[in-house]
């Protein structure tokens, strides 16, 4: 199975939302990167942010692994990339290198994922994998998207109608 490279939005607003513990449900190896880790808790914790607190709870037992880079030479290519932010660049660096999905929910991060033949995923991509395997009832999923908007998570409405209509039908 390959990993899942997390990026730190998926992170933060599934933890927002109490669904910490949700990350277990995935049988794949769940990994992220220093500067996530970073980013997520160590910045989160400077703000008191309860879920940087969810997140370093994750990391110590075990549930996502902190992965650093072998080859830092894609990302330093990445990092030349205008608008592409060095964490974005290191998960997607450690996807390709892993042969992992990059899970970001920044638009920019696809796009690049997809010129560097990096398979990438956002957070909804998660949330459905729940439904189907049956981990998450669709009426859940259906509010959890609109939890996390509530919580500042950005999704575009045509997108936000497309997701919907995907946990309608399954």
């Amino acid at each position: 199975m390959r990993p899942l490279v997390l990026d730190a939005t998926p992170l933060i607003y599934l933890c927002k939302i109490g669904y910490a513990s949700m990350f277990a449900e995935f049988p794949e190896r769940r990994v992220t990167t220093p500067r996530v880790l970073g980013e997520v808790v160590d910045r989160g914790k400077e703000l008191g942010a309860a879920d940087a607190f969810a997140v370093e709870e994750l990391i110590q037992g075990r549930i996502i692994e902190i992965t650093t880079l072998k080859d830092k030479g894609l990302m330093e290519r990445l990092l030349k990339i205008s608008d592409l932010h060095p964490a974005e660049a290191e998960v997607l660096a450690l996807a390709k290198e892993m042969d992992g999905t990059a899970v970001t929910d920044e638009g920019i991060a696809r796009r690049v994922a997809r010129v560097y033949g990096i398979r990438a995923h956002g957070t909804a991509y998660l949330l459905m994998r729940l439904v189907h395997r049956g981990r998450i009832p669709r009426e859940e999923a259906k509010r959890a998207v609109d939890k996390m908007i509530s919580a500042g998570w950005y999704l575009a409405a045509e997108d936000y109608a497309k997701l919907m209509k995907m946990l309608e039908m399954g």
